[in-house]
């Protein structure tokens, strides 16, 4: 399964490439460019890390302690068998600082942010509409987490999105952030303390 994702984002960032060519861009114009402060960058990544962190706490404390609440907990027993086993750890965090948050970052953010707001045209919302139908689809492609685990990702994918265009879109914050929090996530799983 792991492998299928990264193959399916390697050819997603493929296929994103050629379209952005076709309009006269690149992925540098949409965000792989160098930000104009590393300092910044690092702030705002740690930012939307702690964003996430809080969201994730308050929404699982949501769903575990309100009596009745039909949303069931996210489903993230893909991930089972990286409790205790070291090598899969370490690929893990590998994959989570390249292929996967990459993938990610460059097909959710900068290339559906971008290209969702270029087909608005004038319309004044077009970059927060955009940053929504961006972060819907995210949340979608996590349906095999179940309905808490589209609209837990969802709502990173708008955290994530609101750090790209506040960076004036640049990814490296976001992919910094989301590669602490895949890393952390997979860290405390290989412990067992999650």
């Amino acid at each position: 399964s792991g492998l299928v994702i990264t193959l399916a984002y390697l050819l997603g960032v493929g296929i994103a490439t050629v379209v952005l060519k076709s309009q006269g861009s690149g992925w540098r114009k949409v965000g792989l460019a160098r930000p104009k402060s590393w300092p910044k960058t690092i702030v705002l990544a740690l930012g939307a890390l702690l964003a996430v962190a809080v969201f994730s706490i308050g929404f699982q404390l949501i769903w575990t302690n309100i009596p009745g609440l039909a949303i069931q907990p996210s489903d993230q027993s893909d991930y089972n068998s990286l409790t205790g086993n070291l090598p899969l750890f370490l690929v893990m965090v590998v994959a989570a600082w390249t292929t996967v948050v990459f993938g990610e970052e460059m097909l959710f953010r900068a290339f559906l942010i971008t290209n969702l707001a270029g087909t608005l045209g004038n319309v004044k919302a077009r970059w927060a509409l955009a940053l929504v139908g961006s972060s819907f689809m995210f949340g979608l492609a996590h349906f095999s987490w179940g309905l808490a685990g589209m609209i837990e990702t969802a709502t990173f994918g708008i955290i994530f999105g609101f750090v790209y265009l506040r960076s004036g879109r640049n990814l490296w914050a976001v992919i910094i952030a989301h590669a602490l929090a895949n890393t952390i996530k997979f860290g405390l799983i290989y412990a067992g303390a999650a």
